[in-house]
């Protein structure tokens, strides 16, 4: 059965909530969506930060879902609608069995595993910015989740608030499923490389100083075939234009650290300063001596082929699941009908406007009429690992796999 997604854009909280209320109603009546839902994701606009508990407790009286999650974010969308540039308030409503999700937070830890909870597979999961140690908090949770599948984001920087049952700031809060609740999807960034890996050879916290033993912004600049005569001191402004689109990729090699496991995807990371009189590179994360780095453009082409591309994999996924129940005999009446119940979509707050319009329209045209929720991030989560300039899908299916 499908889930539900309601929206609204309405300033006043408890119109706001009427038409919530109204749109969950109408779909609750539709003979193909969830009728008993227990479990709700919310985003809100930073203008509905100030409401606090009574937000959560205004969605438990008027929707009768006791459960939520979700967070303050800088923008919404849901379903065709979309809030990006106005107030909003987005929400789904999901129904799955009680033993196969539990909400978190630092107030209230995953439970042990029992006879009725039989541990999380995959970990929905909201975080504070202003955390010092999110990296490792969402590592940590990654080692917790058998599935090591830790996928959401980071909530508004400057507000902080998100959702596990109450209001919280700080750490990271979110819902674990098991491995029963069917999800399929993964991380879409759509970068291009403009130059080769290279290895960190002399690094200060967060600044590189030496790619290869070569001095590191020299590296960066021949990167982007930037010519000599505009490395000179009184030039360094004119460059920076061109520094503005620059994410990194930081990935260790397969001989690295033995608790980084062999293979581990590479982690996007921006650009966020130079000091060209000691040639280095400034980014926005730790490094280490012995770190591969790569320099790479934003591309918002590259963004939109890759997430066909995420798309893509998902409906084969889907389609191989249809085929391979039809071959076992356990076709059922759920394969007539739409093979998805939701989705959820992260995608970087830096990618809002033009970008974020044909990231919402090739999503509809993939997937369908699905219910369709999506927040925008300050840093996106895939993988137990922290990514930005990244979108993160999660399609919630009909089945089990077989």
């Amino acid at each position: 059965m499908r889930f539900i997604t309601a929206y609204s854009s309405l300033p006043s909280w408890p119109q706001a909530l009427d038409a919530l209320a109204s749109q969950v109603a109408r779909e609750r009546a539709r003979a193909d969506t969830v009728t008993r839902p227990n479990l709700g994701l919310v985003y809100v606009d930073p203008r509905y930060a100030m409401l606090g508990d009574d937000l959560l407790d205004g969605l438990r009286e008027r929707l009768g879902v006791v459960h939520w999650v979700g967070g303050v974010v800088p923008g919404v969308f849901a379903s065709g609608e979309q809030g990006i540039e106005s107030c909003g308030v987005a929400l789904m409503l999901l129904q799955l069995a009680q033993r196969d999700f539990r909400v978190f937070s630092g107030r209230k830890p995953l439970p042990p595993l029992s006879r009725v909870w039989r541990g999380a597979h995959s970990v929905l999961a909201h975080g504070d910015a202003e955390q010092p140690d999110l990296d490792e908090l969402v590592a940590e949770l990654g080692e917790r989740c058998e599935g090591h599948d830790v996928w959401g984001g980071i909530v508004s920087p400057g507000c902080g608030a998100h959702f596990a049952d109450a209001l919280l700031q700080g750490g990271v809060s979110g819902v674990a499923f098991s491995s029963r609740v069917s999800l399929l999807g993964g991380l879409s960034h759509g970068m291009e490389a403009v130059g080769p890996a290279r290895t960190v050879t002399r690094c200060t916290d967060n600044v590189v100083y030496a790619l290869d033993g070569q001095p590191a912004l020299g590296a960066l600049l021949d990167d982007l075939g930037e010519p000599r005569r505009r490395r000179e001191h009184e030039q360094w402004r004119e460059l920076v234009p061109s520094l503005r689109d620059v994410v990194v990729g930081l990935s260790w090699p397969e001989d690295g650290p033995s608790q980084v496991p062999a293979g581990t995807a590479p982690v996007l990371r921006g650009l966020i300063g130079i000091d060209p009189g000691a040639q280095g590179v400034a980014l926005a994360a730790e490094l280490q001596p012995g770190m591969q780095l790569r320099f790479c453009r934003r591309q918002t082409a590259g963004s939109l082929r890759d997430l066909l591309r995420l798309c893509t994999e998902v409906r084969d996924e889907l389609e191989q699941r249809r085929e391979a129940r039809h071959a076992a005999g356990h076709a059922s009446p759920a394969d007539a009908g739409p093979p998805v119940r939701g989705a959820v979509f992260a995608t970087c707050a830096a990618r809002r406007g033009s970008v974020l319009h044909a990231q919402w329209q090739l999503l509809h045209s993939q997937l369908g009429e699905v219910p369709l929720i999506g927040f925008e991030a300050a840093g996106e989560f895939s993988g137990a690992s922290l990514q930005a300039y990244s979108s993160v899908l999660r399609v919630f299916a009909q089945d089990v796999p077989v």
